[in-house]
């Protein structure tokens, strides 16, 4: 992994301005300072966009002087494999690891590749996603929401049934559930909304197909396609607040609900550092770069951009019991039909 020189002091310093941030002090955290002598972190993330992600790097470093970060953002099966590779030659460089998966922590736990730890701040994450490991083996990195986006130019369908009634054929721009745990839900809710009929429903539209989830955003913006399936909630927005053509659609027929999850490799290089920076995910400083990003807060007493809450719009989440299954099987009915 190349290392990446996020932040200067001086970039740092006018985030951490900008957000109200005071640089911890000397000695207020055992967990800071065990993280400052290891002295680096490595990130392998994947459950937010660029811009966000690089946001909250900014933001911690300001709250957080003397660690330096690395960042591999890639689609979350891409760093997901890329630690696999790690483990299997016995050199893991991932101090945290963020995906949209919640099946790479299930297989990470069942190789007992994962450090336990409990949050500080676990009384301040919504109640709903407080607990997903009994074991403290992960935890949530993300809150998630799966839409429709489409150029500004355009209508666009208003529901997923909608997306894949012949209206919009030759417009539609996907990621793949082989390399996006986002679309990878997606796929699995739309199976047990509406059954295989839609996978082949869909592929008749000629949709392009691409990785990640925001690949949809790229090809909007770029003028290849007009409708953007399994798309980025909240990096839509972001996009639409910069100034670019593109909007999103809450569909009728639910929101696909998924939380990006984070973990600790067991034999992580800087395991207090990875440590720190996942905790500081819920502080009230990381909460403003989500919200401002237009990302859902993971801190219960923070609202959303707009005011938007959960309980104001219709969401489906695929249940965890059974997930492994059937994720797998809608892949391989995704390869099989759609691509």
């Amino acid at each position: 992994m190349t290392r990446r020189s996020l932040l200067s002091v001086g970039a740092a310093a006018g985030v951490g301005a900008a957000l109200g941030i005071r640089p911890a002090l000397a000695g207020d955290s055992a967990l800071y300072e065990a993280a400052k002598a290891e002295g680096e972190l490595n990130l392998y993330w994947g459950s937010y966009e660029q811009k966000t992600i690089d946001e909250l790097i900014a933001a911690f470093t300001a709250r957080y002087p003397g660690i330096g970060v690395n960042l591999l953002r890639q689609a979350s099966q891409t760093v997901y494999t890329r630690l696999r590779l790690e483990m299997d030659n016995d050199a893991v460089q991932c101090d945290s690891l963020g995906t949209t998966n919640v099946l790479h922590y299930n297989e990470l736990k069942s190789l007992d590749a994962l450090r336990p730890y409990k949050p500080a701040a676990a009384e301040m994450i919504p109640e709903a996603f407080r607990t997903l490991d009994p074991d403290g083996l992960f935890h949530v990195g993300a809150i998630s929401l799966i839409c429709i986006n489409r150029s500004a130019s355009v209508e666009g369908p208003k529901s997923w049934a909608e997306m894949v009634g012949g209206g919009f054929a030759g417009e539609i721009s996907c990621g793949s559930p082989a390399h996006s745990g986002d679309v990878a839900h997606w796929t699995v809710a739309m199976l047990a909304k509406f059954g295989e009929d839609f996978l082949r429903d869909f592929a008749a539209q000629k949709p392009k197909i691409g990785q990640s989830s925001v690949d949809s955003v790229t090809d909007i913006l770029a003028g290849e396609r007009t409708v953007g399936a399994s798309a980025p909630y909240s990096y839509t927005l972001t996009q639409k607040a910069a100034g670019n053509p593109i909007d999103v659609t809450m569909p009728s027929d639910d929101a696909i609900l998924n939380l990006g999850i984070t973990g600790i490799p067991a034999k992580a290089p800087h395991p207090n550092a990875g440590q720190l920076f996942n905790e500081f995910l819920y502080s009230p400083e990381a909460s403003q770069v989500l919200v401002a990003n237009n990302w859902p807060s993971l801190r219960s007493d923070v609202p959303w951009a707009g005011g938007l809450s959960l309980d104001q719009i219709g969401w489906y989440r695929n249940p965890a019991e059974g997930l492994t299954e059937a994720m797998a099987e809608a892949i391989e009915k995704w390869k099989d039909i759609v691509a």
